[in-house]
């Protein structure tokens, strides 16, 4: 087994991650006024490189690459009680069998799904797989939407997947269960958290744009869809490719809520039929994509537009979700597609910080919520955490996909504008192997439990959720003698 730094230096990073998360340090505390978030669903680490190589034949292209703040991120779920240990997730003992190295092993197993991942962002808890801001114990968590709103921002939620899929669900519902679409649908709509909803899942539409027969109301209530197409409609629905686009251009102003269903069916493009849409060999799945039907990039345009009025700021949750829908396909076209139109998206957000508020006011965060799929490069059967193999610009890079579900790797994130700085507070331990593997940062990673209190803080709110101590520090307390005051030591963000 390879060992980036030796075990006394492991152990010295370790004892620095404990005194890390207690230190003073939060300068911008409620200077943020606008807060973005980014989330390419289920992006492990190859999906960022697979798309910058197809697309500019080089890494460091992307606007998130010249980010202040660059560290890992953990994302485990209270379904499995298992602290990320870089030494195991790493492990590039042989297994002999499918599975190659101890490492892969590691961490195809035990992994967050979507609803628990996102949940942790959105409230700081974790919870069990399957659950939408309600913690293990059934009660209802107050998550950051709630908490944005009542400090007079305008939210949205933006996403390539249906609406009421599991990450935007966390951004703007409560319930037990995410396959519970109606309820979660219902909820979004209604309640009047979400200023903005954009997502898949028009009942009228297939994944090729075509009318079907009989509306499909698995993702919404037919009760909810006759509302939106009422006379007293609780938010104002948009659908056409030109009302997506007026709406981004500026052309068309909309008063009150807006709901965006693109007339398509679960997503944007990742599900289309070939057969149907025909064949595109400049795309980098082969497939055309789908007439009439906005991008991403389009859609968070449209939805900035729409927020970024509002003297107290906005909120804005922008997924690029098909990435992991690709991921579970393997389909290393669909993932670069995604991946493509979820970093013009993080652009559009750039451009708009640059061009209409500062990042003295803005922070923006780009991450994922889990690992998917483990592509790395063509040999790393033989050869442990072999990169993506670099073919050039337009051309399908070298990749071997390790498994079909989500996983527990130490994930990518990125942040930049006020109050990002605070994340080197919520440092839980340091990843050698992120390092000296991927060349990504110094190898320091927080939880992904911290997000919602650094933007509660950042923003100026209360966030109810406790800064987590790092796994490390439990193993190492008895040796060091400091079990005792550890309620003194322990902070709210």
């Amino acid at each position: 087994m390879r060992f980036p730094m030796s075990r006394r230096a492991l152990l010295a990073a370790s004892v620095t991650a404990f005194v890390l998360p207690v230190a003073a340090g939060a300068a911008t505390i409620g200077e943020a006024k606008n807060v973005m978030m980014f989330i390419s669903d289920g992006a492990s680490w190859g999906a960022w490189d697979m798309a910058s190589y197809y697309e500019y034949g080089e890494t460091g292209r992307q606007a998130y690459d010249e980010f202040d703040t660059k560290l890992g991120m953990t994302t485990g779920s209270a379904s499995t009680d298992r602290p990320y240990i870089p030494e195991a997730a790493w492990d590039d003992t042989p297994t002999g069998d499918e599975d190659y190295f101890q490492g892969y092993k590691r961490i195809k197993d035990g992994a967050t799904d979507s609803a628990a991942a996102g949940t942790a962002l959105a409230t700081g808890t974790k919870t069990l797989n399957g659950r939408i801001n309600v913690g293990p114990d059934g009660e209802k968590l107050p998550f950051l939407s709630q908490a944005m709103k009542a400090a007079g921002k305008d939210v949205g939620v933006v996403s390539s997947v249906p609406f009421s899929h599991a990450t935007p669900a966390a951004f703007g519902a409560q319930n037990i269960d995410r396959n519970n679409y109606q309820e979660i649908a219902g909820q979004m709509i209604n309640e009047g958290t979400l200023d903005v909803i954009m997502g898949g899942g028009n009942p009228n539409f297939d994944g090729s744009g075509r009318r079907l027969d009989e509306a499909n109301y698995n993702r919404i209530s037919e009760a909810d869809w006759a509302a939106l197409n009422g006379d007293d409609a609780p938010m104002t629905l948009i659908q056409t490719r030109e009302e997506f686009e007026a709406l981004a251009n500026g052309s068309r102003e909309i008063d009150g809520r807006v709901i965006g269903l693109p007339q398509v069916g679960d997503t944007l493009q990742v599900n289309r039929d070939p057969d149907v849409v025909g064949a595109d060999p400049s795309n980098p799945t082969g497939v055309a994509f789908v007439e009439g039907v906005p991008t991403l990039e389009m859609m968070t345009q449209g939805a900035l537009q729409q927020l970024g009025d509002n003297e107290d700021g906005l909120f804005l949750m922008v997924e690029g979700g098909a990435v992991d829908w690709a991921a579970h396909a393997n389909s290393t076209g669909g993932i670069i597609e995604e991946q493509m139109d979820f970093n013009a998206a993080v652009a559009a957000g750039v451009d708009w910080v640059e061009a209409e508020s500062s990042w003295d006011e803005t922070l923006m965060l780009v991450l994922t919520d889990h690992g998917n799929g483990m592509p790395m490069g063509p040999n790393s059967d033989e050869i442990s955490f072999q990169p993506i193999a670099n073919n050039g610009q337009g051309n399908l890079p070298g990749v071997l996909w390790h498994t079909g579900g989500h996983t527990t790797e130490n994930t990518l994130f990125w942040a930049q504008g006020a109050g990002s700085e605070m994340f080197a507070d919520r440092i839980v331990g340091t990843d050698p192997y992120l390092t000296s593997i991927l060349g990504f940062n110094d190898g320091s990673y927080f939880d992904n439990t911290a997000v919602s209190g650094v933007v509660s803080a950042a923003v100026g709110v209360d966030d109810p959720a406790p800064v987590p101590l790092p796994a490390t520090f439990w193993l190492l307390a008895p040796a060091f003698g400091i079990l005792g005051g550890i309620r003194r030591l322990s902070r709210r963000g």
